[in-house]
């Protein structure tokens, strides 16, 4: 058993040696890539190199998953581009990590078979990681999304009610608060400014949010602006009190769950206090 592993992961070894070589001519796809989202990635090139041939190749449900993610968290001009990288991140570290234990499990022929299993358990879990890690990203970021809008359209309700029209309220609100919703702002303003139409920017900037409320309420924005604008100080105004409303609805059931959460672990504590009790009236009538 050992000897097989040892053969596998020393074939698995010199592939990698050989693709790392191979996948040299991307290096310069992978020099602007930062963060924790993009771990050991002088070795992606693997992966890359991968790509060339039909059985590496980005495509089916895997490739229309990560270009959607990639889409929704970068943006549809690089979606390509950071699809192809973290199906190349996934290959390589999952090519490294099953060469490493069957190396290793070859040289510690005792535990040949324990390793082998942990590789390939801990590359299943390499793989889910890196794989799902966008999409991740993309459900946290609609979360503060939705946070924060009920607040932002109040702001901006507010400012439109005064007499400034949209692009400047939409602007003001922008760059008047930090967050991650006031940054995804911020980038439809910097859209604006490079030529992109009002109603486009805003569009894309409730398709990148990924919340169904808020891609709601830019559709129906856009509709107003379509129209003309004339209702749009009465339309913000109403859609703020319908969001607050909703949110106060969305905070009552989180409480409710967490409530209900609370009641097992309330439930043993007092059971276990009255088995304290119970003991303690037993020992005094010495039974």
């Amino acid at each position: 058993m050992g000897g097989i592993l040892l053969s596998i992961g020393t074939v698995l070894s010199i592939l990698f040696i050989i693709m790392l070589f191979k996948g040299g001519k991307y290096d310069y796809m992978l020099e602007s890539l930062s963060g924790d989202a993009f771990p050991f990635k002088s070795m992606y090139s693997v992966g890359l190199a991968w790509q060339d041939f039909k059985i590496g190749k980005l495509r089916g449900v895997p490739g229309n998953l990560l270009r959607k993610d990639a889409n929704l968290y970068y943006s549809k001009k690089y979606s390509e581009y950071y699809a192809r990288i973290i199906w190349a991140q996934v290959i390589s570290l999952a090519h490294a990590c099953l060469a490493f234990f069957f190396v290793l499990a070859g040289v510690f022929n005792n535990m040949s078979g324990f390793l082998g299993i942990v590789g390939v358990v801990v590359c299943v879990i390499i793989i889910y990681y890196f794989f799902t890690f966008t999409s991740g990203k993309i459900k946290t970021r609609t979360n503060e999304c939705e946070k924060e809008f009920p607040n932002a359209i109040s702001k901006l309700a507010l400012i439109v009610n005064s007499g400034v029209i949209l692009h400047e309220s939409w602007e003001m609100v922008a760059f008047g608060n930090k967050g991650t919703l006031y940054e995804m702002m911020q980038d439809s303003c910097e859209q604006m400014k490079n030529g992109v139409s009002e109603i486009d920017a805003i569009y894309e900037f409730g398709q990148k949010t990924n919340s169904d409320d808020i891609k709601k309420f830019t559709s129906a924005l856009i509709q107003s602006i379509e129209r003309g604008g004339g209702d749009l100080p009465q339309f913000l105004a109403n859609q703020s009190s319908e969001l607050w409303a909703t949110r106060r609805q969305v905070m009552l059931q989180k409480g409710e769950k967490a409530a209900g959460a609370l009641l097992m672990p309330i439930a043993l504590m007092f059971l276990g206090v009255m088995m304290i009790v119970l003991a303690a009236a037993m020992q005094s009538f010495g039974l």
